[in-house]
């Protein structure tokens, strides 16, 4: 029975199973390295040979370059993404760019020299152009096309690096049909021409913040692209031109890893700002909508979100009902339910307190005529009670000179109402004590006293009354 259920050990199946699985899986590895490798196709010598060419500036380049410029700034200025684009498609300012982290790879000093030559040449004859067509026009309007290339982050760092690496890899094929379409998405995604074109609207109108944020952001992408192509060139192993002297080529990567932080250490800081920027807006714009917007008698006009890391400040237009003191201060301690404790709350009424407090008046003026309509018919209720008070007390005066006079025996007559709640209506009873002179009383009179003041009440009272007689 044991025997049966014995299961046989087969160790040349098991070598095959392990040899199976290992197969599979480096047919997955390999599969996977062919997929993500960028070693394959590479043509070095067309690759170098196609960045060296690019690194020259000749004047045709020059002229192209302006023409780009001159596109690019009326872009701005018409706040136009569709011809900025345009011009950065036309654009010759990627190939002493690439050249500089060409020269860098590959330590080659004379590349790296011509190449820095043509990237300030480029950089002065872009400013220039830019700058004398922003003098000249007299259109000068600040876009948000023109204020985006103003604030520089850590974003753009991203964008130029990525972007850089795109466009190198796409070089280094042999295969350039690619590149015909890489290399212009490269141009508009780093987006090297609009700041420039900053650069010189900022010196035309002498605004020198706008300056130095739109040469910042040119300066970083331009680094990022260097560093891409620098990374890709050398991930490839392409051929280094040594330096004669080792200590030079040390001194030259610590220079340019020393500039590269000086470049990117403030855009950190920028992103940071930015960051807390965005909640800032955010939190604004949930106080205002549920705190403000949220009653319908207020409505706002305009709203200005001023950040700052030590004092920011909401500005509010307001429009509609007028907001009192007490109502600003209420809306400045709900700030701490939105985290801006330390905000200042600004509230402008473009409604006039005056008209409010005519408003008021009138409001008063009304509550008024209603509270003395009110007092009049109370008192016209008043009157009329009073006079059916009168009334009574006068028949019942009338009925006491009719009872003495048809009832001789009655010596004095004393009266008076009574009344009874029965179920919530009131019912009244006159009550009589009649004190009789029993000298001439005689059995006819009491008996028909009772009678007579019935008949006499129900000519005054429409209702039937109950009479009750005390005999004393």
């Amino acid at each position: 029975m044991e025997e049966n259920n014995k299961i046989d050990y087969d160790p040349i199946k098991s070598e095959t199973d392990k040899f199976s699985v290992k197969q599979a899986f480096g047919s997955i590895a390999n599969f996977l390295k062919n997929l993500f490798s960028i070693y394959d196709g590479v043509d070095k010598d067309k690759t170098v040979e196609d960045i060296r060419s690019d690194i020259e500036f000749s004047s045709i380049n020059i002229w192209i370059l302006i023409c780009s410029i001159i596109v690019a700034s009326i872009g701005l200025i018409n706040n136009s993404p569709a011809v900025i684009i345009g011009a950065m498609l036309i654009s010759p300012l990627m190939g002493p760019i690439r050249g500089i982290g060409y020269a860098l790879s590959a330590n080659d000093f004379k590349a790296l020299i011509k190449s820095l030559k043509n990237f300030g040449i480029m950089v002065a004859a872009s400013v220039l152009a830019s700058y004398l067509f922003y003098l000249i026009t007299p259109i000068k309007s600040e876009t948000s096309e023109l204020l985006s290339r103003t604030k520089p982050h850590v974003l753009d760092i991203l964008i130029a690096f990525f972007g850089g690496l795109a466009g190198v890899i796409a070089t280094t094929v042999k295969n350039k049909t690619t590149t015909i379409t890489v290399v212009p998405g490269v141009a508009i995604a780093t987006a090297l021409m609009p700041p420039l074109c900053t650069v010189g609207y900022a010196l035309a109108v002498g605004n020198w913040p706008y300056f130095i944020g739109a040469f910042y952001l040119f300066l970083l992408n331009s680094v990022f692209i260097c560093l891409s192509t620098f990374i890709v060139l050398r991930l490839l192993n392409f051929p280094k031109v040594k330096f004669v002297n080792p200590r030079i080529e040390r001194k030259v990567k610590i220079y340019v890893f020393s500039i590269l932080l000086l470049i990117v250490i403030p855009s950190v800081f920028k992103f940071y700002h930015i960051i807390h920027e965005s909640i800032f807006i955010q939190n604004a714009d949930n106080f205002i909508k549920n705190e403000i917007s949220i009653n319908p008698e207020i409505e706002v006009l305009t709203k200005e979100l001023n950040y700052d890391d030590e004092s920011s400040a909401i500005v509010l237009n307001i429009g509609g009902k007028y907001i009192n003191e007490e109502q600003i201060n209420n809306w400045k301690l709900q700030l701490n339910n939105y985290e801006m404790g330390n905000v200042n709350l600004e509230i402008h009424n473009l409604q006039s307190k005056a008209i409010d407090e005519e408003e008021l008046l009138n409001k008063i003026l009304v509550d008024n005529d209603k509270k003395i309509m009110s007092i009049s018919e109370e008192r016209d209720l008043y009157k009329t009670e009073l006079q059916n008070i009168i009334r009574e007390n006068n028949a019942l005066d009338e009925l006491n000179t009719r009872i003495l006079t048809h009832f001789p025996s009655v010596k004095s007559l004393n009266y008076g109402q009574s009344f009874k709640d029965v179920d919530g209506l009131k019912d009244t009873n006159f009550v009589f004590v009649i004190e009789w002179n029993m000298d001439t009383l005689n059995n006819p009179e009491k008996s028909k006293i009772k009678d007579f003041i019935n008949t006499e009440l129900n000519t005054f009272y429409s209702n039937n009354n109950k009479v009750l007689i005390f005999n004393k």
